[in-house]
């Protein structure tokens, strides 16, 4: 009885020493200011803010056939390789996209992509008869792309011609996808971030 005493009591004096939190094996090797949970202030981040600009006159000469299974049905994707930009302050990238049944130009819309989040956003179209008439669009919002499956096109736009890993290519980048000429043994070689 009284060996399972001492067992007892010995075992209440030793188990503070040991109280470290056994969820995280790292514990006991932080210093005393890397015990507390990590908290960053959001407040000392500007937030995003989107860049005005101009809207660059659509080039049909420029259109660059794109490899697009998931877009509208019948119909061909053409990317505007003169309006491409890629803005470094905002990521966003913009251009002109035009979508053609047969030989002809359905629709020619410009648009802008954030790699960050997953969104697009149309800020003009142009007359698919005359491509100088452009109408700005003054109330347009930015809209989620939608999942895999869909007939959406932005996201194969995104993942195969105009992002990498969430961040927009360099305008070098984009014309290399373009050609096909994309390195996937490098793939940073032509992300946005990437300073050599």
């Amino acid at each position: 009885m009284m060996r399972l005493f001492l067992i007892l009591l010995s075992g209440m004096l030793i188990s503070p020493l040991y109280a470290d939190d056994v969820t995280d094996p790292y514990d006991r090797l932080r210093g005393e200011n890397d015990r507390d949970r990590f908290d960053f202030d959001d407040s000392l981040v500007a937030p995003w803010k989107e860049q005005k600009g101009a809207i660059p006159a659509v080039s049909l000469q420029a259109l660059k056939k794109l490899t697009i299974d998931h877009g509208p049905i019948d119909a061909s994707l053409y990317l505007d390789q003169n309006s491409i930009q890629v803005n470094k302050k905002d990521r966003v990238v913009r251009y002109w996209i035009a979508i053609k049944s047969g030989k002809r130009i359905g629709s020619l819309n410009y648009e802008g992509l954030r790699c960050s989040t997953g969104e697009y956003r149309s800020y003009a179209y142009a007359s698919p008869r005359n491509s100088m008439q452009i109408t700005s669009l003054k109330n347009s919002r930015w809209k989620s792309i939608r999942p895999e499956g869909s007939r959406d096109y932005h996201r194969e736009l995104a993942k195969n011609y105009l992002c990498s890993t969430g961040v927009p290519r360099t305008l070098d980048g984009i014309r290399a996808s373009l050609g096909g000429n994309y390195q996937l043994h490098s793939p940073y070689s032509q992300i946005l971030d990437y300073d050599e």
